[in-house]
């Protein structure tokens, strides 16, 4: 009998996650809506595509400043930029992420979305973005962070799997002229159900930020659904 593997149920909750979430396109639609004409969120859409979708060079430093990803040095991103033909060549071959993580991305602090992100970034439709926020919306914000991005990565390949019409739904809401921008049909899976998750918990703390109860708070543009505020170790963030 093989050793219990905890991971496999939680990403079974993920996908059921997911399948609630994404039941009513209507709702999906009037997240998006939401930001259609903001100036943060074209930008960094415009970004994403110039550099997943046609390939351009990463300059480390406007990455880390587009996706937010707060506390990293100057130093940190310095060694990417140096060494980006090598490191891709890597992380195309080994495609390991945990490997990669131990060898690139915790010698100053543990850059573990940076990590998640750039695999991404270099593999699209093999990979998942994720960010802190997603990590807690799918409850389990008290993993190791590369933890938690495989279960994210095996609950949404369970979806895509499973869920081949509902993901026909979501393209072809996508694909609607007013979402041109998005460039919808070249845009992977995974893409695609992050994107929908980045509209729908910025608009969810846009509306919070609105609210009587939440005085004092401004709705977040963008980056915020990106920065690295975990903290499942107390001397290393990432």
């Amino acid at each position: 009998m093989g050793k219990y593997d905890y991971t496999i149920e939680k990403a079974e909750l993920v996908k059921t996650i997911l399948i609630n979430d994404f039941s009513n396109i209507n709702t999906i639609k009037t997240d998006i809506d939401e930001f259609i004409n903001d100036k943060r969120t074209l930008k960094f859409i415009e970004y994403y595509n110039k550099i997943v979708l046609d390939h351009e060079r990463i300059n480390f430093g406007t990455f880390k400043a587009l996706w937010a990803i707060q506390g990293m040095t100057r130093e940190v991103y310095t060694y990417f930029d140096t060494n980006f033909d090598k490191i891709k060549e890597e992380i195309i071959c080994t495609k390991n992420i945990e490997t990669f993580f131990e060898k690139h991305c915790c010698k100053e602090r543990e850059e573990a979305i940076f990590c998640c992100k750039l695999f991404h970034v270099i593999l699209p439709n093999e990979f998942p973005p994720i960010d802190n926020p997603i990590i807690k919306h799918f409850k389990i914000d008290k993993e190791h962070k590369i933890t938690a991005y495989k279960i994210i990565k095996n609950g949404y390949e369970l979806f895509i799997k499973e869920k081949t019409n509902k993901m026909k739904d979501l393209r072809d809401l996508l694909s609607n002229k007013n979402y041109n921008y998005l460039r919808t049909n070249e845009l992977s899976d995974f893409r695609i159900l992050d994107m929908i998750y980045w509209f729908k918990l910025n608009r969810k703390n846009s509306e919070n930020a609105r609210s009587p109860r939440s005085v004092g708070l401004c709705p977040r543009s963008h980056g915020s659904l990106h920065p690295d505020f975990g903290h499942l170790r107390t001397q290393k963030r990432g």
